[in-house]
């Protein structure tokens, strides 16, 4: 579609162009926004800036046939928007915009997972900056502790070192979390 959103774009290959951004959003933007909620310590307004980012990236790379999984193109892009927003607005989220409690009555097995879910993501939040940018490059954004480290500007035994760190906090805060 034209930038207005009523036509399509001009060439014979355009609107081939629009229903691969549209199959690429209906099969991965789900997992991207996960993934990219996780890497922002559930902060949904990052996330969806992130998720916005990737596809606009996306739809500027479509001609590009060296990008054979989309899937980790779009969350590693995803993931790394908010790792590079945060580094360029380093300060700490509130963690405001998460889905709060709800009130109703719910399954008990339910809301343990919704607790659990919220703990993991506040034990993120608490996590520092450098570890939670290392921790979401290698588990989130499946990068390589080489490839996390050169986004980083540190070598890669500092991303491991980082991990292990990050890990056992949340590890710590994980377990005091279930011990209340």
């Amino acid at each position: 579609m034209s930038p207005a959103g009523d036509e399509p774009l001009p060439g014979s290959d355009g609107a081939a162009r629009e229903r691969q951004i549209e199959d690429l959003y209906a099969a991965f933007h789900e997992e991207v926004l996960r993934k990219a909620t996780t890497a922002a310590a559930g902060c949904t307004a990052d996330a969806w800036d992130a998720t916005q980012h990737a596809f606009v990236q996306a739809w500027q790379h479509l001609r590009r046939d060296d990008i054979g999984n989309w899937r980790g193109w779009l969350v590693k892009t995803a993931v790394r928007h908010v790792v590079f927003h945060r580094r360029r607005h380093a300060r700490q989220l509130p963690l405001h915009d998460t889905d709060p409690v709800d009130s109703q009555v719910l399954l008990e097995d339910h809301v343990v997972v919704k607790e659990t879910y919220q703990d993991i993501l506040g034990a993120i939040g608490r996590l520092s900056e450098r570890q939670r940018q290392a921790m979401v490059l290698v588990h989130i954004a499946d990068c390589s502790t080489a490839e996390a480290a050169a986004d980083m500007g540190v070598s890669p035994s500092t991303v491991r070192n980082l991990i292990h760190q990050a890990r056992a906090r949340l590890k710590s805060a994980i377990g005091e979390a279930n011990h209340d």
